[in-house]
């Protein structure tokens, strides 16, 4: 069901346009008539209210009627209170929004100010065509995000952002009763993303990934009938670079036994480009996608697949599976993805040196929507802590200061994005999802936290569950509507009507 937000300026006119505008659906398209949802507001601040809790896809402002100076008008004070002139964050779009004026100077001079407030378009006209006009401009913007595709869009964080990334997952699939989150139509990951997206883009559902990561035994996962993934032990994750270390020290010294390097130049050459190799990492990726069932080609997967990396020594955001990249496996896509330099040493490809993508983009969103995605999901887990304590990040030492700059930096570049994107993609339903207070805070500080895996991904869950339900729910069941997809909650007490007809079809 589409919802379309009203306001009629003048208190008169309301039963007469909406007797209008409904005359005007049923001749036009009486199913798509059926699907759409009006309703008429009169006050502009319960208007501006609806609209900020997400509550309509379209908005006409009908200022017809109006009397007194254009700067005094009702309809116009409400377009300015929603679309300040450098904001990019709107309530609703303004390419959703339509003012509706009289064919006379005063409708001129308000179509002029709409004009500068870039709206989807101002109708004027008479009685006869005006209200099929205004019904047709609801049907382009309602229609323009229904049939495109859904896309999940993973961040990096380490294997804190691993195991939070599992907890959000597995929190929407309960609301998703009848669709999988392996089946959506993109999947875009970038470092621990990465390694998820890959793993459902191959039918491996949140359960079941959440599963191997907590080390649980190797029983056929009985609710897909697929195999089952090993489970990924500490030592998969965290491999030293002894041999890189060695190797480094041995060319070192041979360059200062010739004098060609001095000892101090040596020594600040010593550390290896990671602490760890990674390599356990990718045999263990590649032995799952090697399994009966799964692919480790991009191309033979049935949905699209891409992993953002870094070239590291060029600065560029490469997307492994879009046309221009370089064609590898996806396990090894994977390894240059999570290559979070200085914790892992870069992924070498065909004579190129890659880092984590993280450090250039943080989830390939706008790859998302240029493939056609209308309905994206984000999970970003790259949130920094936040304290009014003075001195609670510099009091836990170096990897937490470290981190902490690192998570600030890819978070507001991430802040400034999103709404960007938001604007200029109006037909786009973006859900973001972070951190809570909670996870923050069992996050905060070194990205290995292996030991807190399990707790982190049951917060994950919980903040998740709980931010739906309190804040995203309708929001969420038109967007998925939209796409034929049911969102519900589990937890949900049948109605009465449900029940009745539940009873009628036993009996």
């Amino acid at each position: 069901m589409d919802h379309v937000l009203y306001f009629v300026a003048a208190a008169a006119r309301a039963p007469a346009a909406e007797a209008a505008l409904a005359a005007a659906g049923r001749r036009s398209s009486p199913s798509r008539a059926a699907r759409i949802r009006v309703a008429q507001e009169h006050s502009p601040l319960r208007t501006l209210a609806k609209l900020r809790s997400g509550a309509a896809d379209a908005l006409v402002v009908d200022a017809r009627g109006e009397v007194g100076a254009v700067d005094e008008s009702t309809s116009l004070g409400l377009l300015r209170a929603l679309f300040d002139e450098h904001a990019l964050a709107t309530p609703i779009a303004r390419e959703r929004t339509f003012l509706v004026v009289d064919a006379d100077p005063r409708g001129t001079e308000l179509a002029f100010h709409a004009g500068r407030m870039r709206l989807g378009g101002v109708l004027a006209g008479g009685e006869d065509d005006l209200p099929r006009a205004i019904w047709e401009s609801i049907v382009a913007t309602v229609s323009r995000a229904r049939s495109g595709k859904i896309a999940l869009c993973l961040a990096g964080g380490g294997t804190e952002g691993l195991f939070y990334e599992f907890g959000v997952l597995r929190a929407l699939s309960r609301f998703l009763p009848d669709f999988d989150l392996c089946d959506v139509d993109i999947v875009c990951g970038i470092s621990a993303g990465a390694v998820v997206g890959a793993l459902l883009a191959n039918g491996v559902g949140p359960e079941e990934l959440a599963r191997a990561l907590k080390g649980s035994d190797r029983r056929a996962d009985s609710t897909r009938g697929g195999p089952r993934l090993d489970p990924i032990r500490r030592s998969d994750l965290f491999d030293p670079a002894i041999g890189a270390f060695a190797g480094r020290a041995a060319r070192l010294s041979w360059d200062v036994v010739r004098g060609r390097r001095s000892p101090l130049s040596a020594l600040f050459r010593l550390p290896p480009a990671g602490a760890f190799a990674g390599k356990r990492l990718k045999r263990w990726l590649k032995r799952q996608l090697d399994k009966p069932g799964m692919t480790d080609d991009f191309s033979r997967l049935r949905h699209r697949l891409f992993i953002g990396a870094t070239d590291q020594d060029s600065n560029e955001h490469v997307v492994f599976g879009a046309p221009g990249a370089p064609e590898v496996p996806i396990h090894v896509a994977v390894r240059a993805s999570t290559a979070l330099a200085p914790f892992y040493a870069p992924e070498k490809i065909h004579d190129r040196y890659y880092i984590d993508g993280g450090f250039t983009r943080t989830t390939n969103m706008r790859v998302a929507v240029q493939e056609g995605a209308t309905l994206v999901i984000l999970v970003d887990p790259l949130v920094p802590v936040s304290s009014a304590r003075p001195g609670h990040v510099q009091e836990r030492g170096g990897i937490f200061v470290a981190m902490q700059g690192l998570k600030s930096l890819i978070n507001g570049r991430f802040d400034k994005a999103v709404p960007t994107l938001r604007a200029m993609y109006p037909h786009v339903a973006f859900h973001l999802f972070q951190p809570g207070e909670g996870a923050r805070r069992v996050m905060g500080g070194s990205p290995m936290k292996y030991f807190y895996r399990e707790e982190i991904e049951e917060i994950a869950f919980r903040e998740t569950t709980r931010e739906i339900r309190s804040a995203r729910f309708d929001q969420m069941v038109r967007d998925f509507g939209r796409h034929a997809v049911r969102f519900v909650d589990p937890d949900a007490q049948p109605s009465l009507d449900t029940l009745e007809d539940e009873v009628r079809v036993v009996a």
